[in-house]
């Protein structure tokens, strides 16, 4: 029998050891106030907390599996599932199921109402897993790849770097709530409740640039840009439905601007691009730029219905979570 709980010192000094490559628990063990978080999540209300949350599923003192999720939305209610983990070597036993649906029933009686998940669509054990604690695919992500050398630089299948409507500049604070109004503005309207973003998911997407209109000061463009390597790099990118003609130009600047002259001449680049199917002219730029898809993942929601929204109002005991059917 195990049980889950959430983590003691003990249990992320372990973690660290067990899981070096993991960036949560590197992030949580990163400072004593950090791992404070951690420990004493259960007493912190739900939109207060500023690391992802995390549960073990441990025999005596033995960590069986853990299951960590962190807020995407507060305005929407919605949380991420971001990795769930159970050992080979007692894998289809159950623990994994039984992880997942102790978050989806605790948190559902905080009052959260969207659960997303991202499934790489090759991983069948896992949306198998997903599929039975009720999740259903919303959307698909696929990640497109081509090498960029010093000859895709000055244009970039065709497009002049000259003459430009539109300019770029670093991400700042006061850009988020407009951030927040391109988003929800891009995604199709059945699908807001569960997979529009907030300001905090800008927030914390690092060295992010704003594509900005000339002739009106109004922002109609986002990028993040996240460095792998120096041979490396990844770029999410989102544009105003009524700018989405500019999506080439706008990755364009983005290489010219943003990655190394240097980097470019050393080596050939690969970047990769993250594209939503519901970004259909995205996709559709990628393709006839010679972009190709390597990688497809399943956006998978998990809607908590009425029944479990009616105890919104409810206030759990501290450090006592109410439990809500699922």
């Amino acid at each position: 029998m195990f049980k889950i709980r959430t983590p003691n010192i003990n249990d992320l000094k372990k973690l660290l050891e067990l899981f070096r490559d993991n960036i949560t628990f590197e992030q949580i063990n990163k400072t004593p106030a950090n791992q404070f978080g951690c420990i004493l999540q259960n007493l912190t209300p739900c939109n207060l907390r500023f690391l992802p949350s995390v549960h073990l599923a441990v025999d005596e003192n033995n960590i069986l599996g853990y299951v960590i999720l962190k807020c995407v939305s507060k305005p929407n209610n919605s949380w991420q599932i971001d990795e769930v983990f159970v050992l080979d070597e007692i894998r289809n036993e159950g623990v994994g199921e039984e992880l997942l649906r102790y978050v989806l029933s605790v948190y559902g009686g905080y009052g959260i109402e969207h659960f997303l998940a991202e499934v790489n669509s090759q991983n069948t054990p896992a949306l198998s897993l997903f599929h039975q604690c009720g999740f259903r695919r919303y959307a698909k992500i696929s990640f497109y790849q081509k090498e960029i050398g010093t000859d895709s630089v000055e244009t970039f299948h065709g497009i002049p770097m000259l003459g430009k409507d539109f300019i770029l500049r670093t991400q700042t604070n006061n850009d988020l709530s407009e951030l927040e109004k391109l988003e929800v503005s891009s995604v199709p309207p059945d699908l807001r409740p569960a997979l529009g973003k907030s300001k905090e998911y800008f927030r914390q997407k690092k060295d992010s640039i704003v594509v900005i209109d000339k002739s009106r000061g109004l922002i109609i463009g986002w990028a993040h840009i996240q460095k792998q390597s120096d041979e490396n790099y990844i770029i999410e990118l989102l544009a105003n439905p009524g700018w989405t003609h500019l999506y080439e130009q706008f990755l364009n600047t983005i290489i010219c601007d943003y990655i190394p002259v240097e980097v470019l001449h050393a080596t050939p680049l690969m970047l990769t691009v993250k594209a939503v199917d519901y970004l259909t002219e995205l996709e559709e730029i990628l393709k006839k730029s010679g972009f190709l898809a390597v990688e497809v993942h399943e956006l998978l929601v998990r809607t908590v219905w009425q029944k479990t929204k009616g105890r919104k109002t409810q206030t759990s005991k501290v450090g006592r979570p109410s439990i809500a059917p699922t």
